[in-house]
């Protein structure tokens, strides 16, 4: 779909390619930069010549997992950003140290993962380095209890929406940033999320976005 309306870049939510895992259960999940699954989607970006930007648990070797987002492009790894403001219920995962920007063919872009957005240092980050957008993918879990029908989704959906106006309308309008929204939606077997896809332009305003909690994909010109 991304191939086909000629996009530049694809962009997943949280943890994109392994799913939103506990980390001290499933740690046989955990992957490396180099793994085979990690490779195959970075091949797969090229092939189709789109940039993409994916989550991962990441192996780190010096101890607690990282909650890691790769930047693939032309077949190759460009950029790595671990996340840096971990939630109070993330304390199993390593913290990372270093923003990130990136660049396609048309722009440049900063990163922030989730629980990021509850601090300004990442688009305050971007904005400084001259990024014109901060791409915000998340996986913010849905706590108990579980969701069974549709206006219990709604509940969780209205929820993560709200505080997403709420933070990116004030970070977008006070730096003059674009944010896009990307989260994951719908239920694993231990937990739920809200979805939600939406583009903040640099007013605070809301340009397009999904319409509720279902998954589904949304296609934008920045």
């Amino acid at each position: 779909m991304h191939s086909e309306a000629d996009c530049d870049l694809a962009v997943f939510p949280e943890m994109s390619l392994n799913g939103y895992l506990d980390p001290n259960v499933h740690t046989e999940s955990f992957l490396y930069l180099d793994s085979d699954a990690v490779q195959e989607l970075v091949e797969c970006g090229a092939s189709l010549g789109v940039d993409l930007l994916f989550g991962i648990v990441e192996r780190n070797p010096q101890g607690k997992p990282f909650i890691t987002r790769i930047h693939a492009s032309g077949g190759k790894i460009v950029g790595v950003y671990r996340k840096r403001h971990l939630a109070d219920d993330e304390g199993s995962f390593a913290q990372g140290t270093d923003p990130y920007q990136g660049r396609t063919a048309e722009t440049s872009f900063g990163v922030a993962v989730c629980a990021d957005y509850s601090v300004p240092d990442e688009f305050v980050t971007a904005s400084e380095s001259g990024a014109k957008i901060v791409f915000h993918p998340s996986a913010p879990e849905l706590y108990e209890p579980r969701r069974t029908d549709d206006d219990s989704w709604q509940r969780g959906f209205d929820w993560w929406r709200t505080s997403c106006i709420e933070k990116h309308g004030r970070h977008a309008r006070e730096l003059g940033l674009s944010i896009a929204v990307c989260t994951q939606a719908g239920a694993t077997f231990d937990e739920d999320f809200p979805g939600w896809a939406a583009l903040f332009g640099p007013d605070g305003e809301i340009v397009a976005e999904l319409p509720d909690w279902r998954a589904g994909t949304l296609i934008v010109e920045i």
